[in-house]
């Protein structure tokens, strides 16, 4: 009988004996439990990343995006980038500072707002790549369980109920797992994303009315803007 097969053999009956639990359940996957389990925190790390980046992003940018953009003035704004902490709000806000007073030509403002965004966007797109990949490890690892118990089963010559049942545990929970943590880590994705895009959005409509502004003190100041 295959090592792994014997192992599993061994653990599912122990389960079946001393009662069913959560880990007995892990157990009865024969080794592929730890590699899948493995992946899920990776993912579970990634998405807390992003979220903590998330969420000091939002802290820091407070100030800056509690500013009244349509009664702000030129020197409201410069002192607000002196005093606020890096965020997306302050690198807007900065680069589209920089165009308005050395780049006099209609739309560069949305430019380099666009540019800001799109970077921003290209950051989560890493993670979310990154969670995607472990999100297919995931499934992949419980499928090779499946084959692995499945070729342990016809391998071992056997008609003994409790080695084909180890078998069957090794093709069934193994996939359960790997099923399970893929689907764990795709809501968890989805629900950081959704917070990602709403911040983005949000701080994209921000850039538009500070853009706005800037146009209008640029007029106002006779800015070939």
């Amino acid at each position: 009988m295959p090592m792994n097969l014997q192992v599993a053999s061994d653990t599912t009956f122990a389960a079946v004996k001393g009662g069913s639990s959560l880990l007995a359940l892990f157990a009865q996957a024969g080794g592929f439990q730890w590699p899948i389990l493995m992946v899920l925190l990776a993912g579970l790390l990634t998405l807390a990343l992003a979220a903590v980046r998330l969420g000091t992003d939002w802290h820091a940018a407070r100030r800056v995006h509690a500013l009244r953009v349509e009664s702000a003035q030129v020197t409201h704004l410069d002192a607000l980038l002196r005093s606020s902490k890096n965020s997306l709000y302050r690198c807007l806000l900065e680069g589209m500072m920089q165009v308005w007073r050395n780049v006099p030509v209609p739309g560069a403002l949305g430019q380099e707002s666009k540019i800001v965004l799109d970077t921003a966007r290209a950051v989560y797109g890493r993670t979310q790549r990154l969670v995607g990949f472990f999100s297919s490890t995931a499934g992949g690892l419980g499928l090779l369980g499946t084959l692995v118990g499945i070729y342990a089963l016809f391998s071992a010559q056997t008609r003994d109920a409790q080695t084909i049942f180890a078998g069957i545990a090794i093709a069934i929970v193994s996939t359960l797992l790997g099923i399970v943590v893929s689907i764990i880590l795709e809501l968890l994705e989805a629900l950081v994303h959704t917070w990602t895009s709403r911040y983005l959005e949000r701080a994209e409509e921000w850039a538009t009315a500070v853009r706005y502004r800037l146009l209008v003190l640029g007029g106002t100041q006779k800015n070939p803007l």
